[in-house]
């Protein structure tokens, strides 16, 4: 069996040496014809045959690196543009946002005199919606019991230059709303009075269908004394002598108009109120929550 073995291990050498030897005499026997130009042709022929060949290999794997580094530039283009749109909508909803912040900073400060100069703690509040038809003045503010109103409340406003002013009284109570009837409303009656140089004349005061602005003050003394440019507050009778009806918490002074005109009726006199404020045109007011005089 060793025997075999070795005679098998040496018709493998042989065959091997044969083999290598073979290839050796090839080359040798190639090289003697290229130095002799003989294979020249030979070789021209496989270089024009295998260039186009070799190049487009090499140009498919040059396409399919370019496609690949084009979908990984087309990712992030895609990526910047939406980061892009994304901050640009954000400065847009900013710069819509600071006028908003100018008027609420604007309010807050005209909260803040008119609380520095009046003995009353203030809610603001914005009107959404007006029902303003047949004779009604009811207006809806986006602010509610959740915020301390109640019913009976006054609500005051601003409008160019006029005094803060009385433009209504809150009606109606929801968590995170109010109704408010404004003082021109045919259901509105406050206790008022008007300051005639040292007097003072009380009455009361009533909205009217009419619609020329004027508020009716009524209830007054034939003899009293009041003269046009008369200005007009609110009495505050309620809380005197009615502490449990809504309008208790009504404040005196409350500025609210000045006097327009003066007619007699009977055993008493009638007086037609000018507001400050065309209530209609209101679109924020503060409820005064506490009066601390």
């Amino acid at each position: 069996m060793r025997d075999r073995s070795s005679f098998r291990g040496g018709v493998s050498y042989r065959r091997n040496a044969l083999i290598i030897g073979a290839m050796l005499f090839v080359a040798l026997v190639a090289f003697l014809l290229d130095t002799q130009g003989v294979l020249t042709p030979v070789r021209a022929y496989l270089t024009n045959s295998l260039t186009p060949l070799v190049s487009s290999v090499y140009g498919v794997n040059l396409r399919a690196s370019d496609l690949l580094a084009g979908s990984q530039d087309l990712q992030r283009v895609t990526q910047e543009r939406d980061t892009l749109l994304k901050e640009n909508s954000d400065l847009k909803a900013q710069i819509l946002r600071i006028p908003q912040i100018e008027i609420e900073n604007m309010r807050l400060r005209e909260q803040l005199r008119i609380e520095k100069t009046h003995p009353w703690q203030l809610i603001g509040a914005d009107v959404s919606v007006q029902t303003l038809a047949d004779g009604r003045r009811i207006v809806l503010i986006g602010v509610g019991s959740s915020s301390g109103v109640k019913v009976g409340m006054a609500v005051i406003s601003r409008y160019q230059s006029s005094p803060p002013a009385l433009v209504g009284v809150i009606s109606v109570v929801n968590v995170d709303s109010a109704s408010m009837t404004l003082i021109d409303d045919y259901s509105s009656v406050i206790s008022v009075q008007a300051y005639h140089g040292t007097a003072v004349v009380r009455g009361i005061l009533q909205g009217s269908i009419q619609q020329n602005g004027m508020l009716q003050m009524s209830e007054i003394e034939r003899e009293a004394e009041v003269a046009d440019g008369d200005s007009v507050v609110t009495a505050g009778l309620t809380r005197l002598y009615g502490p449990s009806l809504p309008n208790a918490a009504i404040p005196a002074d409350i500025p609210i108009g000045i006097v327009k005109s003066t007619r007699i009726d009977g055993r008493s006199k009638v007086v037609d109120v000018q507001p400050y404020i065309n209530p209609e045109l209101v679109h924020y007011v503060w409820i005064i929550h506490n009066d601390t005089k």
